[in-house]
């Protein structure tokens, strides 16, 4: 299948100058400068989005109904950006000290999304392990993408059924599902503080779009998006994958301001991760680069290489 590198030994893939990938990746170390500032970008956007719902209503209050969804909907995308770093952090990639990576991703990271960073990085891994099987943890690609799902991804519907999955997790120990409990109630505190402010402070416009961002819109974005990346353009519609193995499908994407920030944490070059999963994003762009100048794996970067509208497409067309 041209969507996949698994299966490549590090030491077959050889760049012209005859530097073997084994030896390449030895010297790609993270750039944490760039993982903060990425942060630091979303966190940026996510209040602009905020301020300028709360903003336009004092000046236009009947607009509410307007700003209320728009907002709700940049938030949604903001706080999807923001969640792919909790992916980085899981992989040990936000900062040298693993210890220091957990504190900041618990506070920075985890926190607004109810997650325990120990309890996903145990999911997270077993995706890696059984992507395209029955056995994955992370499953939003196993449906079409029908009518029906969209409903369900708008509704909320989906992201309570992924919750009550994790629950019957049988990857999680006793321990992580007590950890992820108590990071859900802490989540849903954090969430009721900010509305709570809102509410006081006479922006219930932006405590509506908050409520949409979250609730909507960011589960919708996140569960497009693993579809996107995952979702076998020839997979029948009608197949139940949980209990017929899907088989192994893995994208790159054409790298911009709108794929990268749809994609971020280097979800753009999703394929080339999941055939090395502990190389830092920061530096995916020169595995892609090196990957290209090796007779071993170039055909499988350049057939591999789409867009996120044009796989859209096909799978809309598909079902």
């Amino acid at each position: 299948m041209m969507n996949n590198l698994e299966g490549i030994a590090f030491e077959e893939v050889i760049a012209g100058n005859g530097t073997s990938y084994a030896s390449f990746r030895k010297t790609l170390e993270p750039r944490y400068g760039k993982v903060m500032f990425d942060i630091g970008k979303g966190y940026f956007f996510l209040i602009v989005f905020i301020s300028i719902s709360i903003l336009v209503f004092r000046e236009a209050p009947w607009t509410w109904w307007i700003i209320s969804p728009v907002c709700g909907m940049m938030i949604g995308y903001c706080t999807a950006y923001i969640a792919l770093f909790i992916h980085e952090a899981g992989h040990f990639n936000i900062h040298p000290d693993k210890v220091v990576n957990d504190k900041l991703a618990t506070w920075l990271l985890c926190l607004p999304f109810g997650l325990s960073m120990k309890s996903y990085r145990k999911i997270h891994w077993q995706h890696h392990l059984h992507l395209g099987t029955m056995e994955d943890a992370e499953v939003s690609y196993f449906k079409a993408l029908t009518k029906l799902f969209m409903v369900e991804m708008l509704t909320g519907i989906h992201l309570l059924k992924t919750v009550l999955r994790k629950e019957k997790n049988p990857y999680l120990g006793k321990e992580q599902l007590q950890n992820s409990r108590k990071m859900l109630i802490a989540g849903i505190l954090f969430h009721l503080a900010v509305i709570t402010v809102l509410l006081l402070t006479g922006n219930w416009p932006a405590a509506i779009a908050w409520v949409l961002g979250f609730g909507i819109f960011f589960p919708f974005f996140a569960a497009l998006r693993q579809v996107l990346e995952h979702r076998d353009e020839k997979a029948n519609s009608k197949s139940d994958f949980f209990k017929t193995p899907h088989g192994k499908v893995s994208r790159i994407f054409v790298h911009n301001i709108i794929s990268s920030s749809f994609g971020s944490a280097g979800f753009t070059r999703h394929m080339i991760h999941h055939w090395d999963p502990q190389i830092s994003y920061t530096r995916l762009a020169d595995v892609e680069e090196f990957l290209e100048q090796s007779e071993r794996t170039a055909d499988f970067i350049k057939g591999s290489r789409t867009n996120y509208s044009t796989v859209l497409n096909k799978l809309l067309k598909a079902n």
